[in-house]
């Protein structure tokens, strides 16, 4: 293939693309176009022999911003615009096809000069020929005598015409070239104008306690929600008529009443519910005066449920299932009448969580919102053909999605609720969040919008100290900003503490002084970060970066990758002499766990079988992948002394080897449950307090004396409306 120095001039189809000056030609005329545009199609002609997907696109035609998957979309939109390119389905030069991006299949030849559409000599205007062929007679001589009186001649029929011509396409050409330049901005400008605010809610409820989730019945009249009023009550289930702003409790011994969905036609609702470890859905019959004394358990002892949503017929129900530790979270079907549940869509990653999903009004398609490897996505999967199509990707949160009707998509993210048109992929911003209060909605006709909204975008929050002693006793309260999300002890210093700090989508890793709660920063980043560790006698902090495990060095000011986007890995830890980062990752299906010497930057394999790993006097404390029991090692090779108890590896949960002592944390959304283990006599003691009281991402000192918790406030919630007619 020729490089782009070999050729000046080559034919796009019907366009000339000057390659060394980057100037598209139609007709030898130039076509405006943005530079990001240019470059775009620069790169697509570069790699005209295959499709280029849309991470590449953010590699090399974008590498110098970070700009989001809808602005790409919207690049191309416009060189598919200014192409004439209107027909996506037969594209005639840019071509998309899903999970493989774009292509340039426009005919490509070079050529050495811009041609003209000149018109042959007898398609002439009629104007033109007249004057070229026709000579001018000759002047008549002028009288001898007397004053000399000069007419001023009117100009000729066919010169007016000219310049008529000549004014019409230049007035033309500059409304093109406006039209161009200003096409964004206008559009922009109507599509803003038809942005609702949060401002414009209507209030059905007030903000009083928290709530969860909800559900609206199909004529829009009732809506169902799990909640509570004080943080010591358990979640219950509760219906507001909008007829008369009146709410009932339909629950008084839910355990922790969760996602709540009407089916059956609206003459029952269907919640999930947590016990302990495990999750059940139960059914309310609302035909009963008292529903709770109806209540059936439909599915019980799962791991998780997710939000379910209606299915194909008044009697099904599509339900993402967790069945137990060593499955993946599965997308079932269940028949309320048969009490049968059939698996309908499975995840193609072992990283992949399934959050929600939505069955199109058509009953043809399915709207799921998944997170794999750290990033959001929106994806159609049509129930025929059992084809997935990316719609939307996003570093930040998604909460949920529900047809608007059957070709858009209304999502709710993080600041936002957005429409996306399936057909065209386009994106418009419907509802504008800019405190970050939106959580939850839902619509019956794709117009009365029904959202949960948040008092506060965090809730009010203390980092509180707690001795581990038999009894656990307060002994500090750091009260602190609701944007510092995540505080870990100091080794060096008990005058400061390192903290995670969150604010307009950016989080920052940084070293707090306790006395003036300043915070000296080290790393901020636009994606998710978990901060694991830090370690001075390894010269840096561990976190995760989205997917990635990560270290951050003190000496050189810079952040060494452990893992990459495509690796599923696990928690982490610094080697007994911080010279090394002990690690989990899943090769093939099965876990290792792998060190990677700091000095070096290389990675090798420490032992396989197990999923997590912590250095423990001269041997190891490890964990197996998928029950999470805990092992003794005295060296690696040796036999492994089973410990007798499992720790939690959900991503919240943390565990720390100080001394002989094994401190970690579980919990069941109604209480958080700390442990202490002594792995060398056995000895083991638990307590428990409620989930928001001691949120279980802990963190412990290095005398596994202290643990560090983080204590919030109920978020108080209201439910309120807005009609949205775009």
């Amino acid at each position: 293939m020729p490089s782009l120095k070999d050729i000046k001039l080559t034919k796009l189809g019907a366009f000339v693309l000057d390659l060394s000056d980057q100037v598209l030609y139609r007709d030898a005329d130039e076509v405006a176009i943005e530079p990001k545009v240019m470059a775009l199609l620069l790169y697509l002609y570069k790699n005209r022999d295959r499709y280029v997907n849309i991470e590449e696109l953010h590699r090399e035609v974008w590498s110098d911003r970070i700009v989001s998957d809808t602005a790409v979309r919207s690049a191309v939109k416009k060189l598919r615009l200014i192409l004439g390119d209107d027909d996506i389905a037969n594209a005639r030069y840019v071509k998309s096809v899903s999970k493989r991006g774009y292509k340039l299949v426009c005919e490509i030849t070079p050529v050495d000069t811009l041609e003209t559409n000149t018109q042959p000599a007898g398609n002439a205007p009629a104007s033109d020929m007249l004057s070229e062929t026709v000579p001018d007679p000759e002047p008549e001589p002028l009288p001898s005598a007397g004053p000399v009186q000069v007419e001023q001649p009117e100009a000729a029929p066919h010169a007016q015409g000219k310049l008529f011509n000549v004014l019409t396409i230049l007035v033309t050409l500059i409304a093109v070239v406006i039209g161009w330049t200003k096409y964004d901005a206008i559009t922009q400008f109507v599509l803003d104008s038809q942005v609702a605010s949060v401002s414009e809610f209507e209030q059905l409820t007030e903000f009083n306690g928290e709530k969860y989730d909800l559900s609206v019945s199909m004529d829009g009249r009732y809506v169902a929600f799990t909640g509570r009023t004080s943080i010591d009550e358990d979640r219950q289930v509760y219906l507001l008529d909008r007829q008369n702003n009146k709410i009932r409790q339909l629950t008084y011994h839910a355990n922790n009443a969760a996602f709540i969905q009407f089916a059956q036609n609206d003459k029952v609702i269907i919640y999930s519910d947590l016990v302990g470890n495990k999750t059940s859905v139960q059914l309310l019959p609302l035909t009963l005066s008292e529903p709770e004394s109806g209540r059936i358990t439909l599915i019980d002892g799962v791991v998780t449920v997710g939000d379910p949503s209606r299915g194909r017929h008044a009697s099904e129900l599509l339900l993402p299932i967790l069945v137990d530790l060593e499955s993946e979270m599965t997308l079932y079907a269940l028949d309320l009448q048969t009490r049968e549940y059939i698996r309908m869509l499975a995840p193609s990653d072992a990283s992949e969580i399934l959050f929600d999903v939505g069955l199109s009004p058509d009953k043809q398609k399915l709207a799921l919102i998944k997170k794999i490897k750290g990033q959001f996505h929106a994806l159609l999967f049509d129930l025929a053909t059992k084809e997935e199509t990316l719609m939307y990707s996003s570093k930040s949160a998604l909460f949920g999605v529900k047809w608007q009707d059957n070709t858009a998509l209304l999502i709710i993210g993080q600041g936002e609720i957005f429409r996306i048109d399936t057909l065209a992929g386009s994106y418009t911003k419907v509802i504008e969040d800019r405190g970050d209060v939106l959580r939850g909605f839902d619509t019956h006709d794709g117009k009365d919008i029904v959202l949960l909204q948040k008092e506060f975008s965090r809730a009010k929050r203390l980092y509180i100290e707690h001795q581990l002693t038999e009894q656990i006793e307060v002994s500090q309260i750091v009260n602190t900003a609701p944007q510092v999300v995540a505080m870990l002890y100091d080794e060096q210093s008990a005058e400061h503490r390192w903290v995670m700090h969150l604010q307009g989508g950016i989080t920052t890793i940084g070293r707090m002084a306790m006395s003036t709660r300043e915070t000296e920063s080290y790393y901020s980043s636009d994606e998710n970060i978990e901060l694991l560790d830090v370690s001075y006698q390894a010269g840096g902090f561990l976190f995760k970066e989205g997917p990635k495990l990560a270290f951050y060095s003190f000496e050189h000011s810079q952040v060494q990758y452990i893992t990459s986007s495509m690796e599923t890995s696990s928690d982490a830890a610094f080697s007994a002499d911080g010279g090394a980062i002990y690690y989990g990752v899943n090769v093939a299906g099965e876990w290792e766990i792998q060190s990677y010497d700091i000095t070096s930057k290389v990675s090798n394999l420490l032992i396989s079988g197990y999923r997590s790993i912590r250095p423990a006097g001269s041997g190891y404390i490890v964990a197996e992948p998928i029950d999470a029991q805990l092992f003794y090692l005295s060296d690696l090779t040796g036999p492994a002394k089973p410990l007798n108890y499992p720790i939690d590896f959900r991503y919240i949960c943390r565990w720390y080897v100080r001394g002989d002592h094994i401190v970690w944390t579980a919990f069941d959304d109604r209480n958080t449950y700390l442990h202490k283990l002594n792995w060398r006599t056995g000895a083991h003691h638990v307590s428990a307090d409620r989930f928001y009281s001691l949120f279980p991402s802990v963190a412990v000192d290095q005398a596994g004396e202290k643990v560090l918790a983080l204590s919030v406030q109920l978020n108080d919630t209201s439910i309120a409306t807005i009609k949205i007619d775009h």
